[in-house]
């Protein structure tokens, strides 16, 4: 241009800041003043606007003094540019002295002030901005209630929230789709989901947003179906979605592990140019991790270019609920060293992966951190603590972790719980349930499990009964399968089959495998063929392909001596192709995992084991060990096999452990499978000739074993 006027300049600088380019604004607003042209209000907040978006204070404070000094503070643009630029840059203290200078009644002033102690979570000044500027006549807009809902639902103010809602509707902007939208988020992240939906279904029209927070709500909260119902309805009726509607359909498909459909709703977020948005990224990578897809989470996971602390938070979690423990483990490790924050979001997978792997050390160094880093006051994250003691074998340090605690919700008790119940402390359990009830905290089918198993672990027949009574009853919970498995559980260990049967045949809901196969466990225990053939034939119905059905079966004919059923039940197992799980134990020396099965001969210290474990046999016979002849073969089959070939993995496992540790460190092993009779007598000699510390966590419970006492008292 040849000539160039304030127009042009203003033209230019305005379009520079809307499209962030607030450098360049600048620039051309002095070389504005050097073709002695005069910027006007339109200029100067342009310039404003450019400055709040790069937080730059103080050069929007230099054009503050130019807008006085040029005698046009007082614009009404002016006025909502400069309260913008103070809230934006974080300094509130100016933006109130700022905002109570003015004198006109302009109600975005009042707006952006309700923005700014948002931005503050303070609802208490939001709240008596927004009752002040109706004391004055200033009434509410469109974008006076999404200010005041948004504050509302970030501090879960749930009944202010409400009596916000209450004036949209006195006022009539419930009909407004923004203002209907806001409401629809915030019930929606509240849990008020009916509430939100209600809203939803009245709006006349629809826009992106609405669906969008609706699906968006059912996903945070597990409604996972829902949200994908709702994902399809909008598609159905011609509404595109945005990045934040498929990104919440794509974690929906992760938390049902709807694997195709979440690879189909990917390609559509690409087709509509959401390829590389990393909210979308970030689902991906959750989606491929929870549905323990390794390869493919770690390739979506670089494709992400600029990773957040949610892109490594959904890989270690996805890991981690997908049973990719050590994957998991090693992430942490990997975001830690590359000075990622970490949060209460990455601290809880990692410990929950240190506690599925029973890794009690690496456990230990991850809550020294969550300590360094002042998050153990989170309850949460004090919740995984307990969880990974307990699993850990460490009973005490988890019940300190429980009683430390300054503040306890629902799942921080069941963890205490289900930790008491799984290491045989049956009383303790059921006391703390009590206290738990005294204490007004509600139980859910979580607590009952816990309080089923304790009474089980201990014999307590009848309190387990009432306790299973009262679910329905006195707490409104319908029992589900689980609960209808412990109960088998609590009658079969009191050897009280038939009535066990009987509860199985009168159970309102078909029995489901772990049912069946709680009953056929109890009736080896009590050699019981009859009720075990009619727990075995619906087992066989449910679960053909399970080893573990064909393994029990098998056992309970050995165990009564009906070696050609046994035999028929072997031949059909390999006739279908099932294999068993081998029986397999684990103890962790010197920070290394070693692992052992029956007879196993792999070991480098193979040869001083066996040995040792010679010596440990002696000792144990001398003080009354009568090793039980192993009922599951016959006597040919124990003359073929050699002495080592039926030696349990766990034997294995403590002979090593003894050998290698010091004698002030307790044995701790896990086992796949469930501990045999006469491994856990022989346990109880070692642990008194040894005066060690053993505990054995098996595939159902604890066992601490110490002066020739386990804790569980022989009752397992």
């Amino acid at each position: 241009m040849l000539q160039r006027d304030e127009v042009s300049y203003n033209s230019l600088i305005s379009g520079l800041s809307q499209q962030g380019y607030s450098d360049k604004a600048i620039e051309l607003f002095k070389k504005m003043c050097l073709d002695c042209l005069k910027p006007d209000c339109v200029t100067v907040a342009s310039l404003l606007s450019a400055c709040s978006s790069v937080g730059a204070l103080l050069v929007g404070k230099q054009f503050h003094s130019y807008a006085i000094k040029a005698g046009m503070s007082s614009d009404i643009i002016l006025e909502g540019a400069l309260l913008d630029l103070y809230v934006k840059c974080s300094d509130i203290k100016t933006a109130h002295e700022f905002f109570l200078s003015t004198e006109t009644e302009n109600v975005v002033l009042w707006n952006v002030m309700l923005v700014a102690y948002g931005l503050l979570d303070n609802l208490n000044e939001s709240f008596k901005i927004f009752t002040q500027m109706q004391m004055e006549g200033i009434e509410p807009n469109q974008f006076t209630y999404p200010s005041i809902l948004r504050t509302c639902s970030s501090l879960r103010a749930v009944d202010l929230g409400e009596q916000i809602h209450t004036q949209v509707l006195k006022t009539g902007f419930q009909f407004n789709v923004y203002v209907s939208s806001v409401l629809i988020d915030m019930y929606a992240k509240l849990g008020k989901l009916d509430h939100a939906l209600k809203i939803f279904r009245r709006l006349k029209e629809k826009d992106v947003v609405s669906w969008t927070a609706m699906i968006a709500g059912y996903a945070q909260h597990e409604k996972f179906a829902e949200a994908l119902n709702l994902f399809k309805e909008m598609q159905d009726q011609g509404i595109h979605s945005d990045n934040i509607g498929f990104a919440s359909a794509i974690s929906a498909c992760a938390g049902i592990q709807a694997l195709n459909q979440g690879q189909q709703i990917h390609a559509q977020a690409c087709v509509s140019g959401y390829s590389d948005d990393l909210s979308v990224g970030n689902a991906l990578v959750s989606l491929y991790a929870r549905c323990g897809k390794v390869r493919d989470a770690y390739f979506a996971f670089d494709k992400i270019f600029s990773k957040d602390n949610i892109s490594w938070n959904s890989l270690i979690s996805g890991f981690a609920q997908s049973g990719h423990c050590e994957e998991a483990l090693s992430l942490f490790s990997q975001m830690s060293k590359a000075g990622q924050e970490i949060n209460s979001f990455t601290f809880g997978p990692a410990v929950s992966a240190a506690a599925n792997v029973a890794n009690v050390k690496l456990g230990k160094q991850i809550h020294a951190m969550i300590i360094k880093t002042g998050h153990d006051s989170e309850t949460e994250v004090s919740n995984v603590l307990i969880t990974l003691y307990a699993k850990c074998g460490n009973i005490d340090d988890a019940e300190r972790q429980f009683f430390e605690m300054p503040e306890k919700n629902e799942i921080s008790w069941n963890a205490m719980l289900t930790g008491y119940s799984q290491h045989g402390h049956g009383f303790k359990a059921l006391s703390l349930f009590e206290d738990m009830k005294q204490l007004g905290v509600l139980p859910n089918h979580v607590t009952f499990v816990g309080v089923l198993s304790a009474c089980s672990h201990v014999g307590l027949v009848d309190e387990g009964i009432k306790y299973f009574q009262s679910m329905r009853e006195v707490h409104g919970l319908v029992p589900k399968p689980e609960h209808y498995a412990c109960v088998v559980d609590l009658l079969g260990r009191s050897g009280l089959l038939s009535r066990a049967r009987r509860f199985v045949e009168e159970m309102p809901i078909q029995p489901d495998a772990m049912v069946c196969r709680t009953l056929l466990s109890a009736c080896i225990v009590h050699k019981n063929i009859d009720i075990g053939e009619f727990a075995a034939s619906h087992l066989l119905e449910l679960e053909p392909k399970d080893s573990a059905t064909y393994v029990l079966l098998s056992n309970m004919y050995a165990v009564t001596g009906k070696w050609g059923c046994r035999d028929r039940t072997r031949q059909m197992m390999k006739d279908r192709g099932v294999k068993k799980e081998p029986g397999r134990s684990w103890i962790e020396v010197n920070n290394s995992v070693h692992a052992f099965f029956a007879g196993d001969q792999k070991h480098p210290n193979v040869d001083k084991i066996y040995e040792y474990l010679r010596d440990l046999n002696e000792l144990a016979a001398e003080n009354g060990y009568i090793p039980q002849t192993n009922s599951l073969l016959n006597d040919a089959e124990r003359r073929q096999k050699g002495p080592t070939q039926i030696i349990h993995s766990e034997k294995l496992a403590i002979a090593f452990g003894l050998l290698s540790l010091s004698s002030s460190t307790p044995i701790h092993v896990f086992k796949n499978l469930r501990v045999c009779g006469d491994c856990h007598n022989w346990i109880k000699y070692v642990s008194k000739i040894s005066d060690r510390v053993i505990v054995v966590r098996d595939s159902y419970r604890f066992h601490h074993f110490k002066g020739g006492i386990c804790s569980c008292k022989d009752y397992w």
